[in-house]
């Protein structure tokens, strides 16, 4: 195609310089579509327009700052180059000679074509130039008209004047006049027989059918030996192909195809642009975004030269890597524009949908034959822009896309999402395409539907953003009642995870709907459950009793049913409107939880979660319960739906003591919880978490965790499971001395119906031991006993759960009564049994309050041991102290002291201030010990070795030597080795001046 004058280029060959036809003729552009069809896109005269100028833009032989001209064009083409050359002007031959040089758009055609007619032009041969053009193929005898411009003088009366005085023929506007035919026919003879005639045309395919009878009928009858012709073409087009395939294919035609450039080829065209280093190293990545096409190399370069002549001076090295900008978008843009309207249809089509993997739903998309999409299909792929169905560079599709008008986009759109539906695709393919316009009225009835399950999907796979607008689209464009409720419980399940307080007020809207059924069952039971949470319990019920009238024994909403009385009668036993669902759960037992016998099915995992945590509620620690809720951990991914029964599941091994399994599930479920942004699910998360922290004795870490959990929620969002992580800031703060931190926490306000539940007891008991710790005896017996009370009427009442007993007991002993606290601390024992747990030892201690000095020491002692052996950091800080205490009325000082300074690590380690200031004012420390702890005169501490502060830590806080052994792996002797140079480098001479604060943290190792 020749650019027209208004876009002149600076052109390496002999290209003839033309008008567009508007210009030069005065002639409208056509209206029809190239061939004679009638456009179904945009208007051809628009696709004229924008091809013709992309096509100027990025005509091949055009010198845009790409090297040496045309030799850089023609990599990889000499063997091609050869042939031509002789074919056309080498040795003696018989007739005329003919080649064809094809290839897709941009592989170098029209270069290769110059490079012939230079050749022919050096050895004295006559040329004849024409480029058909597809705006120009309704004109007749727009090419033969070309043609004649390059003959002599004599032979222009003959010549045509397309849309002027061209001669209709009577047989129709596509059919060739015989006088005109006759008179081409001469000319060819005449110039044939004066010198050697070699006839170019660049684009034949897109000749007017007039031109192409012409050329065939000279052609054919003039058999001079000085006759060549040279046509270039590109993928045959409309009605003009049968007059074109005479043409193309005659017996003596030499036919010439140019592939894209290979690897190779794209480093030899790169070299002179970026040197040979930078051209091996980018060549690889040029041709994967661009197949080897020689258009859209240049646009890349183009778009590298743009930025570089932005960009600083001292631009960093590694500027040839391709990064496709506008100028490679244009070229992208016009290698489409090339094949055609049809073709750029097409194209935009593929854009659509994102690939090109069914012929079929393509074909209906763009109202074309699959015939004919497969061809453009193959011809997108040769040209580079498609690879395995799929575009090379994001940036084309995004182009073909913005091109399309915004009305037409949108049918398109509508058109994709009504054939993805109907051949059964994903929702959220569906949905994709819905969204990308407004609905038009009416709405057909598969859209709500579709939307809403493309929502669910995008719940299921963390797209929160695309499952909230497919649901307020389908809101928007659906009038069914129900339909309507649906789409609400839909949104509020999308958002609660996320953000649960912006979903209340539409929460609590469907309350009525799931109790009176305009909710289908599926979609009440979430309702309901969110309802529990809130304390709205009456109307949980409701809508409860009637879903469990339409379940069947053994169904899946039976299952689901016996999942909810579990949670209920493990989470809400208190409340009188779910009494009846409470009193139905499934029986507990000591071994509830465990793995199916091998001939029964197994249970599904909610059940599974249930059953382990109502028993270890029930009965305490279990370890088959334990085993359970550890196997549902593994086998049960993390989703909205699943979180009650991973929730459930790790709460049996925190209430079941297993601390550091906890720890390590819980962390890996915040992190889940953290890369998705649910907070609402988080802060559920960071709540447990604190708990864990709490037993273990870290009372820093509790505070942290709780407060992060009510940051991420604030407590109008957690309805009655707020008492959890108030819970936790009061006892932690409790522990840690911070009184009014806890009082001010316990003012405010809590929903009166977390009283009736598992949080609430968690609650009274943090208030309770508040209220002890600030001397209000009496009234932290009665939150003891209310606690207890209603521990026991729920069937909660176990060593997991809350020692209730030793509070009520330690508050008696403040109040005077060590037989009733004896009693409490007795029962307390009896109840937790012989294995080793943090109750257990709490209870030893508790009890050697209650006994003569004499006999205190050893049960402490036992209290250390077991809490030693289960990790409970706090109560081991108290026992010790009170083991020092007691051997301290006893007498033996030097152990007393040995024991104090063991109990004030655990206490600084554990964040437990006031104990820790209770200790450092207990008589008998020594200088060197305050001074360690002070800061003063530590310098010496410095020259310690690690395995001497080691083993002097461990000593300071009261182990042996054999137990220093065994705890480090070495020997006794060694540890006596490590001690008495310890002695000589600090400067003191017996075990019990070893300072109580060497840099070594044991806390978490003794």
């Amino acid at each position: 195609m020749t650019p027209p004058s208004s876009f002149r280029t600076n052109s390496t060959a002999r290209v003839p310089i033309r008008q567009p036809l508007g210009g030069r003729w005065g002639l409208p552009t056509p209206k029809g579509r190239p061939g004679g069809a009638a456009t179904a896109h945009r208007g051809t005269k628009h696709w004229h327009a924008v091809h013709r100028t992309v096509r100027v833009l990025h005509h091949p032989c055009a010198k845009v700052e790409f090297g040496e001209g045309v030799s850089s064009v023609l990599v990889e083409r000499d063997q091609e180059t050869d042939r031509l050359t002789r074919l056309l002007f080498g040795g003696a031959r018989e007739g005329s000679r003919h080649a064809v040089i094809s290839g897709v758009v941009a592989s170098g055609k029209t270069a290769l074509l110059h490079q012939v007619t230079d050749t022919a032009g050096t050895r004295g041969v006559r040329v004849l130039n024409a480029v058909a053009s597809a705006f120009e193929q309704e004109f007749p005898y727009a090419v033969i008209e070309q043609l004649y411009q390059g003959m002599p003088a004599r032979h222009q009366h003959a010549r045509p004047r397309p849309g002027l005085d061209t001669p209709h023929s009577p047989h129709g506007p596509h059919q060739a006049d015989l006088p005109l035919l006759q008179a081409f026919h001469r000319a060819l003879d005449e110039l044939t027989a004066e010198a050697p005639l070699l006839i170019a045309i660049d684009d034949v395919q897109y000749a007017d059918l007039p031109s192409l009878r012409a050329l065939a009928y000279g052609i054919r009858r003039c058999r001079s030996e000085a006759l060549s012709v040279v046509l270039t073409r590109g993928a045959l087009t409309g009605p003009a192909g049968p007059a074109l395939d005479e043409l193309l294919h005659r017996p003596n035609a030499c036919h010439v195809r140019l592939a894209p450039l290979t690897v190779a080829g794209v480093t030899t065209l790169l070299t002179e642009e970026l040197g040979p280093a930078e051209a091996e190293r980018h060549a690889a990545a040029f041709h994967d975004l661009t197949g080897g096409n020689l258009l859209l190399l240049r646009g890349l370069l183009d778009d590298r030269f743009s930025r570089l002549t932005c960009a600083p001076r001292d631009t960093a090295p590694g500027t040839g890597t391709p990064a496709p900008g506008e100028l490679f978008r244009q070229a992208a843009l016009s290698c489409v524009y090339r094949g055609g309207p049809a073709h750029h249809r097409i194209a935009q089509g593929i854009a659509l949908l994102g690939d090109a993997s069914s012929a079929r739903r393509l074909s209906k998309l763009v109202a074309i034959e699959e015939r004919q999409v497969r061809q453009a299909v193959a011809a997108l792929t040769e040209v580079g822009i498609l690879h395995e169905a799929q575009f090379r560079s994001a940036d084309v599709r995004t182009v073909l896309l913005d091109d399309l008008p915004a009305d037409e986009l949108a049918r398109l759109h509508h058109r994709a999402a009504r054939l993805l539906h109907e051949e059964g695709a994903d929702p959220i393919d569906v949905a994709g395409h819905l969204l990308h316009h407004e609905l038009a009225e009416p709405v057909e009835e598969w859209i709500p539907e579709t939307l809403r399950d493309a929502a669910r999907h995008a719940v299921a796979a963390d797209r929160m953003e695309l499952a909230v607008n497919c649901l307020q689209m389908a809101h928007r464009c659906t009038t069914d009642e129900r339909e309507t409720l649906i789409l609400q419980v839909t949104m509020v399940e999308a958002m609660w995870p996320f953000n649960p307080l912006s979903q209340l007020r539409r929460l609590q809207s469907l309350a009525g709907p799931a109790s009176n059924g305009q909710l289908p069952t599926e979609y009440a039971i979430p309702v309901l459950l969110r309802l529990l949470t809130l304390g709205q319990t009456a109307e949980a019920a409701a809508a409860l009793g009637r879903i469990g009238r339409d379940a069947s024994p053994g169904s899946e909403l039976d299952t689901t049913l016996r999942t909810i009385d579990l949670a209920l009668a493990s989470t809400f036993p208190g409340s009188p409107e779910l009494r009846t669902f409470v009193e139905r759960a499934e029986p507990d037992g000591p071994r509830a939880g465990g793995p199916p016998a091998a001939e029964q099915t197994p249970e599904c995992p909610q059940l599974t979660a249930g059953k382990a945590l109502r028993t270890v509620l029930s009965h305490g620690a279990d370890d088959r319960a334990v085993e359970a809720a550890e196997r549902v951990l593994e086998t049960t991914r993390l989703s909205d739906p699943t979180m009650p029964t991973v929730h459930a599941a790790l709460q049996v091994l925190i209430y079941a003591d297993r601390l550091a399994t906890a720890t390590t599930w819980c962390d890996q479920l915040i992190e889940q919880c953290e890369r998705r942004g649910a907070k609402g699910v988080l802060a559920a998360f960071r709540a447990l978490r604190a708990q864990i922290a709490l037993r273990a004795g870290r009372l820093p870490d509790a505070v942290r965790y709780a407060e992060r959990a009510l940051e991420e929620l604030p407590a109008r969002g957690w309805g009655v499971a707020v008492g959890v992580p108030l819970a936790m800031l009061v006892n932690a703060h409790t522990a840690m001395g911070h009184h009014d931190t806890a009082a001010e926490i316990l003012a405010r306000p809590v929903p009166e119906e977390m009283f009736r539940s598992r949080y609430g007891l968690h609650y009274l008991y943090a208030r309770a031991c508040h209220q002890l710790a600030t001397g209000r005896q009496h009234a932290a017996l009665t939150g003891f006993r209310a606690c207890g009370e209603k521990m026991t009427a729920w069937g909660l009442d176990s060593p997991a759960m809350l020692p209730w007993r030793l509070g009520a007991a330690e508050t008696w002993l403040t109040l005077g009564s060590q037989d009733r606290a004896a009693r409490l601390a007795q029962e307390q024992l009896e109840l937790t049994g012989e294995a080793p747990s943090r109750t257990r030892g709490a209870a030893l201690r508790v009890l050697a309050a209650t006994r003569p000095v004499s006999e205190r020491p050893a049960l402490l002692q036992q209290a250390v041991t077991v809490l030693q052996e289960t990790g409970g950091w706090y109560e081991m800080a108290r026992a010790l102290a009170d083991l020092a205490e007691a051997h301290k009325h006893l007498g033996d000082l030097d152990t007393s002291r040995l024991m104090t300074r063991r109990a004030l690590r655990l206490a600084d380690g554990c964040g437990a201030e006031e104990l820790s200031r209770s200790l450092q004012r207990t008589p008998g420390r020594t200088a060197l010990s305050e001074a360690a702890r002070t800061g003063e005169d530590t310098t010496t501490f410095s020259e310690l070795s690690d395995a001497e502060s080691r083993v002097a830590a461990l000593a300071a806080s009261g182990y042996t030597n054999r137990e220093i052994a065994a705890k480090l792996y070495i020997t006794i002797s060694t540890v006596e080795q490590h001690l008495t140079r310890v002695y000589r480098k600090i400067n003191i001479s017996q075990r019990r001046d070893l300072p109580a604060s060497l840099d070594f943290d044991v806390a978490h190792t003794a």
